[in-house]
């Protein structure tokens, strides 16, 4: 067999050939390896190994890595062969993949002569004919959809990091090939204080896409390198990545300069720090990008910045807080400016629904000050009548079920 690549071939061993039996093998004890626990420990030679072993034994998921690996390779003879022991599974499902794929290798010599006798263009067309095939109608789901994402990170692990490993971070072409199941995970994930090892694996996974050019994977690994990644339970003092602001930035920027909301916010407070006028009025530009794209940190940090100096621009700022994010803070704040007529036109009624909907919709408890906020806020606008009819007995009746929630509250919680 060809074994797709160099790149390939010496991430799986090492050395010129690999231990890989193309008769199957009989092996009851073997389990299929699991990516992210090899990931973790970036022994992507340990995966190769594995998979290579999978193969051997007929394992169909080590297979379909390895499938996906030799078409992303660009290595029709790897392809070709790797079907025929999918069909050897006796999985029925793979025939008309194999069909489809031993086609398109016929049809290749009927290509125009420049595209046949030039290696790299044959073996581009090839790989473009190949994924066409992979997502045409007729190829089995188990190929794609929920195996893609492990797919991919192997593909970018052990091929794709070689391309742009070196090159300057402003100079990376942005391709945007991080599944959306991946960035669902890692907006889920990165941020938590309690997932140190989750971070490390996720630096690692996501500096690979980065190095492919995706802006949301330059993001994270700008983030993580900005704020550091510490253990927190079997040592809270082992530092596993220092925090580094320097080499954040590039990544950072790069990933702002991509349209990435949440990299607005980091370059900007990157560039506050470094205190001189031009950074800082760039840091500002950043701010007002992801304002427009309203990210949460940007329109926070906009909104203090006027709330002293401009009352109708931090009032708006004001308003897409609330809206955008239902935060009951915020809503309580527009409330009392609308109470003012701070910034815009007094109006009552608004900040008297506004407090009512907050006081509606949050209930007791020890870690969100909203309702009791909510509840001060509302039994004040009722006992003097604004925005409303004056109801002395309703805000007495508020306050009181306020009181037995908290009571309830505290009760179950020192149980």
């Amino acid at each position: 067999m060809a074994i797709f690549s160099p790149e390939l071939h010496k991430a799986a061993s090492g050395a010129k050939s690999l231990p890989i039996n193309k008769e199957r093998i009989d092996d009851p004890s073997f389990v299929t390896p699991v990516y992210e626990e090899y990931a973790a420990k970036s022994d992507i030679t340990g995966y190769m190994t594995a998979l290579w072993k999978g193969a051997a034994v007929r394992d169909v998921e080590c297979l379909q890595v390895l499938l996906y690996l030799a078409i992303k390779c660009h290595e029709p003879e790897d392809v070709m062969d790797l079907m025929d022991m999918l069909i050897d599974t006796d999985d029925d499902s793979f025939i008309p993949l194999w069909q489809k794929l031993s086609q398109i290798i016929k049809d290749a010599k009927k290509w125009p002569k420049e595209i046949y006798e030039d290696e790299k263009k044959y073996k581009s067309r090839l790989s473009v004919e190949f994924e066409n095939a992979l997502c045409a109608p007729g190829t089995p789901d188990s190929l794609f959809d929920d195996a893609e994402p492990a797919l991919l990170r192997a593909y970018l692990n052990n091929v794709g990091r070689q391309s742009n490993a070196e090159a300057p971070i402003d100079e990376i072409p942005i391709n945007n090939c991080v599944p959306e199941k991946t960035i669902n995970y890692w907006r889920g994930l990165y941020r938590r204080d309690d997932c140190s090892s989750n971070q490390e694996a996720i630096y690692h996974e996501a500096l690979s896409y980065a190095q492919k050019g995706d802006p949301f994977a330059m993001y994270i690994v700008g983030y993580l390198l900005k704020h550091g990644i510490r253990t927190k339970y079997s040592n809270p003092n082992v530092t596993i990545l220092e925090a580094d602001h320097d080499k954040a930035y590039p990544w950072l920027k790069r990933a702002a300069d991509a349209d990435i909301p949440e990299a607005c916010w980091e370059t900007a407070s990157v560039l506050f720090d470094k205190n001189n006028e031009a950074d800082e009025a760039l840091g500002w530009k950043y701010l007002d990008q992801g304002a427009e794209k309203d990210n949460k940190d940007c329109l926070l940090c906009l909104f203090r910045h006027y709330e002293d100096k401009d009352d109708t621009k931090a009032f708006n700022y004001l308003v897409r807080l609330a809206d955008q994010y239902h935060t009951h803070e915020y809503t309580l704040k527009l409330a009392k400016w609308y109470e003012e007529g701070r910034g815009c036109e007094k109006n009552e009624k608004k900040a008297f629904e506004l407090a009512e909907y907050v006081w509606s919709h949050s209930s007791a408890s020890p870690y969100d000050s909203s309702y009791e906020d909510s509840v001060d806020l509302l039994c004040r606008y009722l006992k003097n009548g604004i925005g409303c009819e004056e109801d002395y007995d309703r805000a007495l009746r508020i306050q009181r079920e306020f009181h037995d929630d908290e009571d309830r509250m505290w009760e179950l919680l020192t149980k």
